[in-house]
């Protein structure tokens, strides 16, 4: 009899033993126990995902741009690993420069200083190519003179030329890429370009906090379905060795465009495949690797404006009624002097919060410019007349 009791008793403990450990203890969809498993299998899932997304982004080789091989800075910058306080960007603006506009980065600077972009969440930097033997006006130690005392340059280790553009082009994106990680955004823009420093400021941090989980961006004024230009006079002429295609992809004008780290990579690294090249830099590196990779471009066209005598009626506006301006990029019309007036007047415009301008009395329905005849100057005095400008 006690043996029975013993034998019950002991039948009993193992079956509250059992049901402990059966349901104690987490299990996967197949009945497996969790604890078993070779560490926590969510984070070994998460690590695999990683693992998974880090081979997607292809390696960049940082001594390469596309097909040029020996890349190295002849003025290197650090400025983002120098000081702390710019680990942490809201953006960065890539400014493709010619080396001998050294008065138009000048205009940029007096236009808004590189203090007040900082404060506003942004850096500037200028990118440049050596200086061509065409080249009269300038000399490599003004560059560096330039360097020394704004530190605001980036310089490589090709020729300025116009089929070069592609060069310098990705070389201010993997700059940003290796050099200023910290920032969420770039925005590449040439520097003949006049903008709105402060509502692109609060668009993208609007964009920051109302979208982290972007994986790709590329937003400009886009075109689309562009023809290639095969008529050998014209300035654009491509052949067909150079681009077998008729119909360029969607691709965004190089005058401004945005957008951030994980994109500027993949770009980079695209451009370093096999055979990658082709001279005309925003058609190429927004367009081409692009739409290799699969990225849509995002449209924000209403925001630029092809004529500069539109901007130049901007700050008659601002100034006489305080309107805002409809524009916010577009060209300076060689005139540097235009990008300094339309950034201060649109500085006193934020800051006294001027008016939006009347559904009557747009720009295009307004705006009146000057016309200039272009003659050799022993021809007589420039003939000036009033036209009325089209968008």
């Amino acid at each position: 009899m006690r043996k029975f009791q013993r034998f019950v008793a002991s039948a009993v403990a193992l079956a509250v033993l059992y049901g402990v450990y059966r349901y104690s203890f987490r299990t996967d969809s197949e009945g497996n126990y969790l604890f078993l498993l070779p560490g926590d299998v969510s984070a070994e899932v998460s690590v695999q995902q990683a693992l998974v997304s880090s081979e997607r982004e292809r390696p960049v080789d940082p001594f390469r741009l596309a097909n040029f091989t020996g890349f190295e800075y002849v003025i290197a910058n650090d400025i983002c690993k120098e000081n702390s306080s710019f680990s942490e960007l809201l953006g960065v603006i890539l400014v493709t420069s010619y080396v001998g506009h050294d008065e138009i980065r000048s205009a940029h600077r007096q236009a808004i200083s590189q203090q007040k972009l900082l404060s506003m969440g942004l850096l500037r930097i200028f990118s440049l190519g050596t200086i061509p033997p065409t080249e009269r006006f300038i000399k490599q130690v003004a560059i560096e003179a330039e360097q020394r005392q704004h530190g605001d340059l980036i310089q490589g280790n090709f020729l300025e030329a116009y089929r070069n553009l592609t060069y310098k082009h990705l070389m201010s994106l993997q700059w940003a890429t290796q050099h200023c990680r910290g920032a969420k955004y770039l925005l590449k823009m040439d520097d003949d370009i006049v903008y709105d420093p402060f509502y692109i400021q609060n668009y993208l941090s609007d964009l920051h906090q109302s979208d982290e989980s972007r994986t790709h961006l590329l937003a400009g004024y886009v075109f689309r379905s562009k023809k290639v230009i095969r008529l050998q006079a014209n300035k654009w002429y491509v052949s067909r060795d150079e681009f077998p295609a008729d119909v360029y992809p969607p691709y965004l004008s190089g005058w401004l465009y945005i957008t951030n780290q994980r994109t500027a990579r993949a770009l980079v690294a695209e451009s370093q495949t096999a055979g990658s090249f082709f001279w005309i830099d925003d058609t190429f590196i927004t367009g081409v690797l692009a739409q290799r990779l699969q990225i849509q471009p995002i449209a924000l066209n209403r925001w630029y404006s092809s004529n500069s005598e539109f901007l130049d009626c901007c700050i008659r506006d601002m100034k006489r009624y305080a309107y805002q301006c409809d524009y916010y990029v577009g060209p300076n019309g060689g005139n540097g002097k235009l990008i300094m007036e339309f950034i201060q007047e649109l500085e006193r415009c934020y800051d006294n919060a001027c008016y939006q301008r009347p559904s009557g009395k747009s720009l295009t329905a307004t705006c009146v410019a000057e016309y200039k005849q272009q003659i050799k100057p022993d021809h007589g005095t420039a003939m000036i007349s009033q036209m009325k400008l089209r968008k």
